[in-house]
């Protein structure tokens, strides 16, 4: 079988193969990261109709919004799947299957009406973002809830929490010229040769594939001044972990994850910034670095 087209994210293409006789659909963020014809598959991407039974033995991992079940990873007669939930209704969206040694997906979800034709949309969030995170556990990179932004220069990624300021930051350095790679969900990616990168992915609303050299990483809180304290050894590794997605349930993963991220520390420096919402911060950023 031959695929039928890929989505190139952060570099990497994600060969797309039928194996349904529907026609498939993918959320408008994709729109932009779809390739009608490829010569490069780096990743395998396998989408079936129709659910099969499952006898779980075990539960490795839940992700849960609230009471609500995101999606879980179960081990099932010694093979390991990612059930994923709708994000509003709770119902089984898809199942997967992840083979590492030849790097392929195989992807099963139900058949759905889209504009009276009958339709899988088998990469329906949250199994998108999925595919993202297995990724970086087996390449050089990190998956991180952060703004990134790139001034033509230099690109610099701000993370932490809901509400210290990360989406403010971004829009003053946006409204100063400069491009946000994306405001919430950024790929880290270690380039052959050895620089940093900062990479958008498909969201649930249309935007073009963005990226950019990474030469800071950002902790922003509010503050009544503007105040720069850079963190270096284990403190800046902690913090860098606490922002970065890593979901645990497998030590090799944990070990992955950690290695990248002491990598990463080596190359682009990490400083907790305090942070008055002006025109200001920008000179004063630079200034530090």
């Amino acid at each position: 079988m031959s695929a039928i087209g890929s989505i190139c994210v952060a570099g990497y293409h994600f060969g797309l193969f039928n194996q349904s006789k529907r026609a498939l659909v993918f959320e408008t963020g994709f729109e932009d990261f779809l390739n009608g014809k490829t010569t490069q598959i780096d990743r395998e991407l396998h989408f079936c109709e129709g659910f099969i039974p499952i006898s779980v033995e075990r539960t490795l991992y839940q992700a849960k919004a609230g009471e609500q079940l995101l999606w879980e990873i179960v081990e099932a007669k010694d093979e390991r799947w990612f059930l994923v939930y709708h994000p509003e209704n709770g119902h089984l969206q898809q199942q997967a299957q992840y083979n590492p040694q030849n790097h392929t997906w195989t992807i099963r979800s139900m058949a759905s009406l889209v504009e009276d034709e009958s339709v899988i949309n088998p990469l329906a969030y949250p199994m998108a973002p999925l595919i993202w995170y297995v990724l970086t556990t087996e390449e050089p990179m990190l998956l991180m809830h952060a703004s990134g932004i790139f001034d033509g220069q230099k690109g610099r990624i701000f993370a932490g929490f809901s509400g210290v300021g990360k989406s403010t930051i971004a829009g003053i350095w946006e409204r100063n010229g400069a491009q946000v790679i994306n405001d919430d969900r950024l790929l880290l990616k270690k380039e052959k040769d050895g620089l940093w990168s900062i990479h958008n992915t498909p969201m649930y609303y249309r935007a073009l594939p963005a990226s950019g050299q990474l030469h800071a990483i950002y902790l922003p809180f509010h503050s009544e001044q503007n105040s720069y304290t850079k963190l270096e050894g284990a403190l800046a590794l902690a913090n860098l972990l606490a922002f970065t997605i890593h979901h645990g349930y497998d030590a090799q993963h944990v070990l992955h994850h950690s290695n990248v991220a002491e990598q990463l520390l080596q190359d682009v420096a990490l400083a907790k910034l305090g942070v008055v919402p002006t025109d200001e911060i920008i000179p004063f950023i630079r200034a530090h670095e």
